[in-house]
């Protein structure tokens, strides 16, 4: 059975989108007003975390929701418990399936490492993978940097066995031997490295296909135009903070991560945090940078049969609520 019909019929899949309903269920209601942001753990949105705790979405009705993967973010997106999402781009590309009208408005992060195929040190090459079993979580991110590590070791889907695995439990998979090897990303990285584990391959190796995006619905835009603005200026802005005052923001980052305030830095030299300008050129329809990958990731993902059916993303990229320059 191929990874992409695995993670089609896995129950455990099922689950996931039935555990992040009840987990939203369980919330408190909120006013309709509030705008509700969904993300999973990942170093790349800490800024918006951030933000809120240095006070930078101006008091505004804005509330963050933190769920345990990706997956459920873009389940909870889907029926409409969030009004906006921080993702991986292939994650939008399947997520523009369900809801044509979605856009990108923010480029947040670029993966430069922070992605990795980790694995128990008596497993020293990605050879020698074949017959082992593989922890993965049921996105289109772990499929896509599996699949880059898998044809670097000249194996097919069918050498390994791959085990279902939420991106919280990949620690505890790991140390209770469950699995051989692990797609994880940071801050379970850096954990799973401190336990042992060692990088077989990483994001450095498929440059460009990783890009953490925070999109949301054009009604959405039309009806929070100013809202969006106020959240994507504090992303800018608490990234500047960081930098600028790096001792303070990693000690309100680093309860967040579960490590040390003196280790933040390390999980942020996985990416690359593209600015305001870095952010109109992505966005810009003139650069073609943003849509150019767009058009690769959809070719590759249609041919990984990552996408059940065909999408148009010619509406996709909206630049429109960026700071000037």
């Amino acid at each position: 059975m191929s990874f992409i019909k695995f993670v089609r019929s896995s129950l455990f899949f099922r689950c996931l989108t039935l555990l992040g309903l009840l987990f939203l269920n369980g919330c408190e209601p909120t006013p309709q007003s509030v705008l509700k942001i969904g993300t999973n753990l990942w170093v790349g949105y800490e800024s918006l975390y951030l933000a809120q705790d240095l006070g930078y979405f101006d008091d505004k009705s804005i509330k963050l929701i933190e769920m345990p993967s990706a997956t459920e973010v873009s389940h909870a997106f889907r029926n409409r418990a969030l009004d906006a999402v921080a993702l991986t781009l292939d994650e939008a590309l399947v997520l523009i399936q369900y809801e044509p009208d979605l856009r990108v408005i923010l480029v947040m992060d670029v993966s430069a490492g922070a992605d990795a195929l980790l694995a128990k040190p008596t497993i020293p090459s990605l050879t020698e993978l074949k017959g082992k079993r593989i922890g993965v979580e049921n996105s289109a991110v772990g499929a896509i940097l599996l699949d880059g590590a898998l044809q670097a070791a000249k194996l097919s889907i069918n050498d390994v066995k791959f085990q279902s695995i939420m991106a919280n439990e990949h620690e505890s998979a790991y140390k209770k031997g469950l699995i051989d090897a692990i797609v994880t990303f940071e801050p379970h990285k850096s954990i799973l490295i401190s336990q042992g584990a060692i990088t077989l391959f990483d994001s450095t190796q498929i440059p460009g296909r990783i890009v953490d995006v925070l999109v949301t619905r054009q009604s959405v835009i039309e009806q929070h135009k100013d809202t969006l603005k106020i959240i994507v200026a504090a992303h800018f802005k608490a990234l500047e903070y960081l930098d600028q005052n790096t001792v303070d923001a990693t000690l309100r980052i680093a309860p967040r991560l579960a490590v040390q305030s003196n280790e933040v830095m390390n999980q942020f030299e996985g990416i690359t945090l593209p600015g305001v300008l870095e952010n109109h050129n992505y966005l810009s329809v003139e650069s073609h940078i943003l849509s150019t990958s767009v058009e690769e990731l959809t070719s590759l993902m249609t041919d990984k049969q990552l996408l059940f059916k065909p999408i148009d993303t010619s509406k996709l990229i909206n630049g429109s609520l960026l700071p000037e320059k």
